[in-house]
């Protein structure tokens, strides 16, 4: 079943004659290499089948399988009425105004600080609830433009790298070579300067770009990019992760956006394709799927998009005018789109997923990604108060909710500390009429549910929320980080997950359950009164979420265990063999290489950009554009 509006990709020339391996002819790995893909999955198929839920995970993978392709779902998800969506969200506010006017009244104050900590959370997450609310009721798929821009267009595609595996790496650059709708140059960003990549480069007929220093991390690679490029550089240039393998016709769906002159982005789906690896990848891909679906949607409504680091074209003035990339964010794609906000550029949302990338593969991996953006979202927050002032009040609110969202994890440690509090020592933060708050909270946190399945249309399960609330300790660790101004290095998300299970990151998602049992046990020696029987049940639903996420953890090792474990059960396929990926007859190469025809070295700043040595697949140095 295909979307409305999501008109189905023509058969031919597809996602997987690029990256998928026609078979007998699939060539050895290399010694010590993983097959990256399992034989039969076809990542096309993957992007072509998908529906309106972006990437549901996979059931189970036999033993030593890693899946890349999202595997689609059974049924298509269950028609959402709007009709009835709204009454749940009226329900919803309802609710929450029954709650407040209990909780704000002067006799519910019992140990002032700890009741100021619950009113403050409350209010915190009412905001959220309201503006997630909001947005989601704008959701919608808009008319996109179709028109190709005129002539042929050029775009520079880069693709940044530091230490990731060499396959994933060749998987992105032959599917990005083998993109239509433009006349295509790939360059290749290694910031590991090795020589593997290097040769790599040669071998596809690509250019390749190596700096003397990592100065600026990923926003630094991209901006030397920038700079080597500008004499003969395309007007438009994309960015994909390594891991991030773009479908032939990404360029066809996207670049006719670009032919509004106050368009300077255009953002596309970030889809995880080894979801079904395990529970914590799969809940990662439902988090996913919750921001770039009914999220993004209804903020693209309010014109208050921002580019998300990948999968994304951009025009090469536009982004130059405003000073490149900020390299002092660890976030350096949202603090771009606000400086672009601030000049009455947009960035839009194209919602249909055209790559699939890579999710974290184990805790580390997850925390990693989680704390590097909640440390550069609050430092745009905390630290960057004249860009807001520029925004306008939609985009001001929509960047506020998502920045703040990353302190949403310090409320949730508030609700796991309190019961804790008031079964050992006595300490409540409600006063008078304390039993009454189950019958009063109950309600809203039932709509607050209902809410978050409807809206997200079944796509945001319980694993995804018990992820989150057993990493909130994240949060509350990027927020002192953002405020003290101290930085944190930018490190790449591991695209190969450990079977070690994480002890120290674990320790403190167990603190918290343990402490509330002994609190209870400790309650329960003098019998428990209707309060502490509220705060058990209050306490008990925190502590669930959180040891799930910690079972959830173990799991995800024994799953990586078992992949490991057992040799692939396929080698390795070539990975465009057979793709006809050299260019059609009579067309030109997009512009001159960025060095020298002779394969000498070209300086640019900092960097050193290589062509491939002459002779050497010098017929492969050919641009490929429209089929």
């Amino acid at each position: 079943m295909t979307p409305k509006n999501f008109p189905p990709e023509p058969p031919t020339a597809d996602l997987g004659s690029a990256v998928t391996a026609p078979s007998a002819a699939a060539a050895p790995a290399a010694s010590g290499e993983r097959s990256l893909q399992p034989a039969g999955v076809d990542l096309a198929a993957g992007l072509e089948r998908r529906t309106l839920d972006i990437a549901r995970p996979r059931p189970e993978l036999a033993r030593g399988e890693r899946a890349l392709a999202p595997a689609p779902s059974a049924l298509p998800p269950a028609p959402v009425s709007r009709w009835v969506t709204a009454l749940w969200v009226a329900v919803g506010v309802a609710s929450l105004v029954y709650y407040l006017q209990w909780l704000l009244r002067p006799e519910r104050v019992g140990v002032a600080p700890l009741y100021a900590l619950l009113v403050a959370a409350d209010l915190f997450n009412a905001f959220h609830a309201l503006s997630f609310w909001a947005t989601c009721a704008r959701d919608r798929r808009r008319e996109r433009r179709r028109e190709p821009l005129p002539g042929e267009p050029r775009v520079d595609v880069f693709v940044p790298t530091v230490d990731e595996p060499l396959a994933i790496v060749e998987r992105t650059l032959r599917a990005a070579r083998a993109m239509r709708g433009a006349r295509v140059r790939v360059v290749v960003l290694d910031d590991g300067n090795r020589p593997q990549v290097r040769a790599l480069a040669a071998r596809l007929g690509i250019d390749y770009l190596a700096r003397r220093d990592r100065a600026g991390a990923k926003a630094g690679n991209l901006n030397a990019a920038l700079a080597v490029t500008a004499a003969d550089g395309a007007p438009f240039f994309c960015v994909f992760d390594c891991d991030h393998v773009p479908a032939p016709h990404f360029l066809e769906r996207t670049l006719p956006e670009l032919a509004d002159p106050d368009v300077a982005i255009v953002q596309t789906p970030q889809v995880y394709g080894n979801a079904g690896l395990g529970p914590l990848t799969a809940a990662a891909s439902e988090q996913q799927a919750l921001f770039f679906g009914p999220i993004s949607r209804g903020r693209d409504r309010f014109g208050a998009s921002f580019c998300c680091g990948t999968n994304f074209v951009a025009r090469r003035d536009a982004v130059v005018a405003v000073g490149g990339f900020p390299e002092d964010s660890l976030t350096e794609d949202i603090v771009l789109s606000a400086d672009l906000a601030a000049r009455g550029l947009r960035t839009v949302y194209v919602d249909e997923p055209l790559a699939i990338g890579l999710g974290p593969e184990d805790l580390p991996s997850y925390v990693s990604q989680q704390l590097r953006w909640a440390t550069g979202c609050l430092e745009l927050l905390f630290r960057r108060p004249r860009l807001w002032l520029r925004l306008g009040w939609a985009q001001r609110w929509q960047f506020l909710v998502a920045t703040t969202y990353w302190l949403s994890g310090c409320t949730i440690l508030v609700y796991l500390t309190l019961p804790i509090l008031r079964l050992a020592f006595g300490w409540q933060a409600i006063g008078e009429d304390a039993a009454g708050f189950i019958t009063h909270f109950a309600p809203y946190f039932l709509a607050c549910v209902v809410n978050l399945g409807r809206l997200s249309e079944g796509m945001y399960t319980f694993r995804a929320l018990a992820l989150a609330w057993s990493t909130a300790w994240i949060h509350l660790f990027a927020a002192l980080r953002a405020l003290v101004a101290r930085g944190l290095k930018f490190r790449v998300t591991p695209k190969e997950g450990r079977a070690d299970l994480p002890v120290r990151l674990l320790a403190p998602a167990v603190v918290w359950p343990s402490l509330l049992v002994a609190a209870a046990l400790h309650a329960a020696g003098g019998g428990l009164t209707p309060g502490e029987l509220n705060n058990v049940a209050f306490g008990a639903i925190g502590a669930t979420l959180v040891a799930t996420g910690v079972w959830m953890a173990w799991r995800q090792t024994r799953a990586l265990a078992c992949r490991s474990d057992v040799a692939p059960p396929t080698a390795p396929v070539p990975l465009a063999e057979a793709a006809g990926l050299s260019a059609p007859a009579g067309r030109e190469p997009l512009a001159q290489p960025l060095a020298s025809a002779a394969g000498g070295d070209a300086v640019g700043g900092d960097a050193a950009v290589t062509s491939p040595p002459p002779g050497e697949n010098h017929g492969l140095r050919r641009t490929i554009s429209s089929a």
